[in-house]
Protein backbone atom coordinates (compact mmCIF):
# COMPACT_ATOMS: atom_id res chain seq x y z
CA UNK A 1 0.00 0.00 0.00
CA UNK A 2 1.67 3.39 -0.85
CA UNK A 3 1.00 6.50 1.43
CA UNK A 4 0.90 9.61 0.33
CA UNK A 5 3.66 12.31 2.01
CA UNK A 6 4.28 15.24 2.22
CA UNK A 7 7.79 15.23 3.13
CA UNK A 8 9.95 15.71 0.26
CA UNK A 9 13.69 14.34 1.44
CA UNK A 10 15.01 12.11 4.01
CA UNK A 11 18.39 13.40 5.11
CA UNK A 12 20.83 10.97 7.18
CA UNK A 13 22.92 13.47 9.34
CA UNK A 14 26.78 13.75 9.94
CA UNK A 15 28.19 14.90 12.96
CA UNK A 16 29.14 18.09 11.90
CA UNK A 17 25.32 18.26 11.56
CA UNK A 18 24.35 17.83 15.06
CA UNK A 19 22.72 21.11 15.36
CA UNK A 20 20.15 20.34 13.27
CA UNK A 21 19.76 16.63 15.74
CA UNK A 22 20.04 19.32 18.56
CA UNK A 23 16.94 21.45 16.44
CA UNK A 24 14.84 18.46 15.84
CA UNK A 25 15.23 16.57 19.09
CA UNK A 26 14.52 19.61 20.95
CA UNK A 27 11.18 20.18 19.46
CA UNK A 28 10.40 16.75 19.24
CA UNK A 29 10.79 16.61 23.47
CA UNK A 30 8.78 20.56 23.75
CA UNK A 31 6.23 18.81 21.62
CA UNK A 32 5.85 15.89 22.88
CA UNK A 33 7.58 15.23 26.34
CA UNK A 34 5.16 12.29 27.31
CA UNK A 35 6.29 10.32 24.03
CA UNK A 36 9.88 10.17 25.10
CA UNK A 37 12.27 8.97 28.35
CA UNK A 38 14.41 11.79 28.09
CA UNK A 39 13.73 15.36 28.90
CA UNK A 40 13.40 18.55 27.31
CA UNK A 41 15.54 20.43 30.26
CA UNK A 42 18.31 17.51 30.08
CA UNK A 43 19.00 17.45 26.61
CA UNK A 44 18.68 21.84 26.31
CA UNK A 45 21.94 21.70 28.82
CA UNK A 46 23.64 19.37 26.76
CA UNK A 47 26.74 21.21 24.94
CA UNK A 48 28.15 20.51 21.52
CA UNK A 49 30.65 17.30 22.50
CA UNK A 50 27.48 15.69 24.29
CA UNK A 51 25.79 15.66 20.79
CA UNK A 52 28.31 15.17 18.53
CA UNK A 53 28.48 11.82 21.01
CA UNK A 54 24.79 11.04 19.39
CA UNK A 55 26.69 9.79 16.34
CA UNK A 56 28.83 7.85 18.02
CA UNK A 57 25.61 5.99 19.44
CA UNK A 58 24.12 5.54 15.75
CA UNK A 59 22.79 7.26 13.21
CA UNK A 60 19.93 10.22 12.66
CA UNK A 61 17.78 10.58 10.29
CA UNK A 62 15.82 13.66 9.79
CA UNK A 63 12.75 14.18 7.46
CA UNK A 64 12.29 17.77 5.33
CA UNK A 65 9.53 19.35 4.35
CA UNK A 66 9.69 22.67 1.99
CA UNK A 67 13.35 22.75 3.52
CA UNK A 68 12.25 22.51 7.13
CA UNK A 69 12.67 19.54 9.49
CA UNK A 70 9.25 17.57 10.43
CA UNK A 71 10.64 14.42 11.64
CA UNK A 72 13.39 12.15 13.11
CA UNK A 73 14.26 8.36 12.97
CA UNK A 74 17.54 7.45 14.95
CA UNK A 75 19.27 4.10 14.42
CA UNK A 76 21.39 2.80 17.04
CA UNK A 77 23.28 0.16 18.30
CA UNK A 78 24.06 -0.62 22.02
CA UNK A 79 27.25 -1.81 23.08
CA UNK A 80 27.49 -5.78 23.15
CA UNK A 81 24.79 -5.93 20.67
CA UNK A 82 25.00 -8.08 17.48
CA UNK A 83 26.29 -5.75 14.38
CA UNK A 84 23.63 -7.42 12.64
CA UNK A 85 20.50 -5.59 14.99
CA UNK A 86 20.02 -2.43 15.92
CA UNK A 87 17.33 -0.26 17.50
CA UNK A 88 15.28 2.90 15.66
CA UNK A 89 14.43 5.06 18.67
CA UNK A 90 13.35 8.46 18.96
CA UNK A 91 10.73 8.57 15.93
CA UNK A 92 8.90 11.79 15.88
CA UNK A 93 7.04 13.74 13.28
CA UNK A 94 6.00 17.62 13.66
CA UNK A 95 2.18 17.78 14.38
CA UNK A 96 1.31 19.61 10.97
CA UNK A 97 2.95 16.54 9.07
CA UNK A 98 1.28 14.44 10.92
CA UNK A 99 -1.26 12.08 9.11
CA UNK A 100 0.31 12.55 5.85
CA UNK A 101 2.78 9.13 5.95
CA UNK A 102 6.10 11.29 7.21
CA UNK A 103 6.53 8.32 9.81
CA UNK A 104 5.67 5.30 7.32
CA UNK A 105 8.08 6.87 4.75
CA UNK A 106 10.72 7.70 7.06
CA UNK A 107 10.69 4.45 9.02
CA UNK A 108 10.24 2.32 5.35
CA UNK A 109 13.48 4.37 4.02
CA UNK A 110 15.49 3.36 7.33
CA UNK A 111 14.54 -0.27 7.01
CA UNK A 112 15.59 -0.54 3.55
CA UNK A 113 19.06 0.88 4.47
CA UNK A 114 19.13 -0.82 7.31
CA UNK A 115 18.60 -4.30 4.78
CA UNK A 116 20.98 -2.77 2.34
CA UNK A 117 23.69 -2.85 5.13
CA UNK A 118 23.23 -6.15 6.17
CA UNK A 119 21.18 -5.63 9.34
CA UNK A 120 18.90 -8.66 10.25
CA UNK A 121 16.95 -7.68 12.84
CA UNK A 122 15.84 -3.96 14.13
CA UNK A 123 14.17 -3.88 17.78
CA UNK A 124 12.26 -0.43 19.15
CA UNK A 125 10.48 -0.03 22.36
CA UNK A 126 7.10 1.61 22.19
CA UNK A 127 5.53 2.91 25.78
CA UNK A 128 1.71 1.69 26.66
CA UNK A 129 -0.77 3.94 24.92
CA UNK A 130 1.06 4.55 21.78
CA UNK A 131 -1.45 3.13 20.33
CA UNK A 132 -0.82 4.86 16.97
CA UNK A 133 2.92 3.91 16.71
CA UNK A 134 1.78 0.18 17.40
CA UNK A 135 -0.43 0.05 14.16
CA UNK A 136 2.12 1.91 12.41
CA UNK A 137 4.96 -0.06 13.55
CA UNK A 138 3.04 -3.79 12.43
CA UNK A 139 2.23 -2.40 9.12
CA UNK A 140 5.59 -2.15 8.45
CA UNK A 141 6.02 -5.39 9.49
CA UNK A 142 7.09 -5.45 13.19
CA UNK A 143 5.85 -7.77 15.40
CA UNK A 144 5.80 -8.18 20.17
CA UNK A 145 9.23 -9.78 21.03
CA UNK A 146 6.76 -10.63 23.75
CA UNK A 147 8.55 -8.12 26.52
CA UNK A 148 7.52 -5.72 28.38
CA UNK A 149 9.42 -3.68 31.06
CA UNK A 150 8.46 -1.48 33.35
CA UNK A 151 9.45 2.07 33.19
CA UNK A 152 11.28 3.63 36.41
CA UNK A 153 11.46 7.39 35.23
CA UNK A 154 7.77 6.58 34.64
CA UNK A 155 5.96 5.37 37.62
CA UNK A 156 3.08 3.40 36.46
CA UNK A 157 4.07 2.86 32.72
CA UNK A 158 5.37 0.18 30.72
CA UNK A 159 7.11 -0.18 27.57
CA UNK A 160 7.15 -3.41 25.26
CA UNK A 161 10.02 -4.81 22.78
CA UNK A 162 9.00 -5.19 18.90
CA UNK A 163 11.38 -6.38 16.39
CA UNK A 164 11.41 -6.86 12.69
CA UNK A 165 13.34 -10.16 11.17
CA UNK A 166 14.56 -9.13 7.47
CA UNK A 167 14.15 -12.03 5.44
Amino acid sequence: MSEFCFMSDIKLLVPDEWPLLQETRLAALKESPHSFLASYDDELAFGAARWRSEFDRGDWYVGFRHKRPVGLLGCTREMNMPVSECFLEYLWVEPDSRNAGVAFHLLTHVIARLQGAGIRRALLWVMDGNDAAVRLYRRVGFVSANRTEPLTARPGRTEELMQLEFA
